[in-house]
């Protein structure tokens, strides 16, 4: 298990976006919105997630392993490539 502050997992993330021309700025611009807005919910307890933990100074995440951030990223590549981008978003869990 490693578990990461949530600004570190969101550099992570996006470090490995940038790896990918077929993903552009703004797409990780917009992942990183979505997904920020996603963690409110689940603060906010409106979405469930075992994985993200908040403390009171901090938000961190659990991850199995690092296969979970290249799973993420290799999922956003193909909503990409497809042009489903809302899609990816629609039930996003981690």
């Amino acid at each position: 298990m490693i578990k990461l502050e949530l600004e570190e997992f969101v550099e992570e993330i996006k470090a490995e976006m940038y790896g990918y021309e077929e993903i552009e700025e703004a797409m990780i611009n917009d992942w990183e919105d979505r997904f920020r807005a996603w963690v409110a919910k689940v603060q906010d307890k409106k979405i469930k997630n075992d994985r993200i933990k908040f403390g009171p100074n901090s938000i961190k995440v659990e991850l199995k392993d690092e296969t979970d951030i290249f799973k993420i990223v290799d999922k956003f590549l193909v909503a990409v490539t497809h042009n489903e981008i809302d899609k990816y978003f629609i039930d996003w869990r981690l």
